[in-house]
């Protein structure tokens, strides 16, 4: 460190803009830190500004602190620390490490006119007495602890619903895989069960792991104890380590002796909520490869701390409280092509319960570019690749995949029918999606959803993709021939509602080699916005049934006949059309 007057900036400095505004940020500290200001000569000279000065407050006080500006300064902030010991200070403003939050942590609240002299003149003395406005946000214990972990790649899996309250130790029966991978010891872990210490359960997993990770997992069981005044890690590894790797039990994988430990402590896990934060230190001796004749030879012990995760209930879909409407919910698909694929996995994504889908055709790598999985779908059913999938990634849902082509004729008296399948289908489910775009199948489906009382969203485009429609039909209210009816009503007659742009235009289609039909050449990029459509209109249906009487067709234009265009929606109520037989 070198004063700042006898400080000679180096052009790594001076050139830029940015180095230019660091220089005048010098000024404006020195101003008023006067002589105190030292400046790191070895970062100036690769164009890092690193300062340390102290700082006087209105009553009297001389902070210490350290700056260390980042080199995309001044778009974005520099970062301020503390030289004294940060304890003595408001937790919430101050971390372990001395950090201090003179702003909030939005990039919206840096801007690139503003000085870090003008902001510690402003700022300073509230976050150092706690007073001042401050961010409605908690400050959980395990994100530090999380933060300060070394073992890439890995992770334990708890639930933010479990409540361990009023005891002190126990154990938990851990889901792990253990792998050693081009990053080092990897551990994927799901917490099942967590016991007292007399063995009674507390709590337990309430979700099915998801397969995708722990296909290849074994049980075991490691300690777990309570410690409310754990801090937030500081010093060494070493001294970090020994407050939470405390554990003894340990099993062999993979060629390592691994041992789990976790720590549950009281935090803020939420502004003003508190609750239990869990904290996993790891300990790992890896062997020798070649054993000697008492037995496999073992490297030191190397000790890190495993990120927590959570994915309870409340956890999946907290950040997104408008899909609460689909937990608990069954929601049927027909058709899942290039429509229908997307749509399925974005309800499963958002934390539908069950998805009940029906289709009879294969992934191949020409439809694979509409498809919604890639290439290792190819030559498998879709509505089985995509149960495969689902389930593998969001263990949330289950899905039943039946695989049927309605409309199909057959003399086996062993191979079920239209209705029985339809039956299927539909048992016990609150919704129905149809992406066949097959106007039989969605007639038909229009049919069965009025007598069973269900609501029906139908989604297709137009044949040159210039445009599409997503129609909710309510039971009691218009169905699909009354959506055909309304569309060859005269243009300005009531009820008239325009095909969508494109509907009767097939001059684009065109028959792929090997394929028996022809097809549209639209892409997926144009289809989504329909898809991602029906998934919005379900929620909505699901969240507010009773403001979803009447049945509504919403149009999409996507092409002026120039070029495609940003989409465009209208909106129109569909009655129940005159000349319909559903009147009856």
């Amino acid at each position: 460190m070198k004063p700042y007057t006898d400080f000679e900036p180096p052009p790594a400095l001076a050139v830029t803009l940015g180095g230019r505004r660091r220089l005048a940020e010098l000024q404006k500290l020195h101003s008023v830190a006067g002589e105190s200001l030292l400046v790191d000569e070895e970062a100036s000279a690769v164009g890092i500004l690193r300062i340390e000065f102290s700082w006087p407050l209105n009553d009297g006080r001389t902070i210490g602190l350290r700056a260390v500006y980042p080199d995309t300064f001044p778009r974005l902030r520099p970062h301020v620390f503390l030289t004294c010991d940060p304890s003595e200070y408001p937790k919430r403003h101050c971390g372990s490490e001395g950090a201090l939050c003179l702003l909030g942590r939005d990039t919206r609240y840096w801007q690139a006119n503003m000085s870090l002299a003008e902001l510690l003149n402003e700022n300073l003395a509230h976050v150092l007495d706690g007073t001042g406005a401050e961010d409605p946000q908690g400050e959980p214990i395990e994100y530090w602890w999380n933060n300060r972990g070394h073992a890439r790649g890995s992770f334990v899996l708890v639930d933010s619903e479990w409540k361990l309250a009023g005891y002190d130790e126990g154990t938990v029966d851990v889901l792990v895989t253990a792998s050693r991978t081009e990053i080092g010891r990897t551990i994927r872990a799901a917490i099942l069960r967590v016991d007292a210490g007399d063995g009674s359960l507390l709590a337990e997993r309430a979700a099915p792991p998801p397969a995708a990770i722990f296909s290849n997992a074994f049980c075991a069981s490691f300690p777990w104890r309570r410690d409310d005044q754990l801090s937030l890690p500081t010093g060494s590894d070493e001294q970090t380590m020994s407050k939470v790797a405390y554990g003894k039990t340990y099993v062999t994988c993979d060629g390592a002796d691994i041992r789990l430990s976790f720590t549950v402590s009281k935090t803020e896990l939420q502004h003003n909520e508190h609750g239990d934060a869990w904290v996993c230190g790891m300990a790992v001796q890896e062997h020798i490869s070649r054993p000697s004749r008492r037995g496999p030879r073992r490297r030191d012990t190397v000790a890190s701390i495993v990120p927590v995760f959570r994915d309870g209930e409340i956890d999946i879909g907290y950040r997104v409280p408008s899909v609460a409407s689909l937990r608990g919910k069954r929601i049927a698909i027909v058709g899942l092509g290039a429509l229908g694929s997307p749509a399925a996995v974005e309800l499963a994504r958002n934390g539908c319960t069950s998805l009940h889908l029906m289709d009879d055709d294969v992934v191949e790598p020409g439809n694979a570019i509409r498809w919604e999985l890639g290439a290792s779908s190819w030559g498998t059913k879709k509505q089985d690749a995509l149960k495969r999938f689902i389930e593998r990634e969001y263990p949330w849902t289950s899905v039943l995949a039946v695989s049927h082509r309605i409309g199909s004729p057959t003399c086996d008296p062993h191979i079920p029918e239209d209705t029985d399948r339809l039956n299927e289908l539909l048992d016990s489910v609150d919704l129905v999606v149809d992406a066949s775009a097959a106007p039989g199948v969605t007639y038909l489906l229009g049919d069965i959803c009025r007598e069973r009382g269900l609501s029906l969203i139908s989604v297709f485009a137009s044949p040159n993709l210039h445009g599409g429609a997503v129609v909710f039909h309510h039971p009691e209210s218009g169905c699909p021939v009354c959506m055909a009816h309304a569309n060859e009503t005269p243009e300005g007659k009531s009820g008239h509602i325009p095909y969508p742009n494109g509907m009767n235009d097939e001059s684009t289609l065109v028959q792929p080699p090997g394929c028996s039909e022809l097809t549209f050449t639209g892409a997926s990029f144009d289809l989504k916005e329909l898809s991602l459509e029906t998934v919005r209109m379900a929620v909505d249906v699901l969240s507010s049934p009773d403001e979803w009487t009447v049945s509504e067709v919403r149009t999409v234009n996507l092409h002026n006949l120039k070029r495609r265009m940003p989409p465009s929606w209208r909106i129109d109520p569909l009655e129940r059309h005159p000349d319909c037989g559903c009147r009856s």
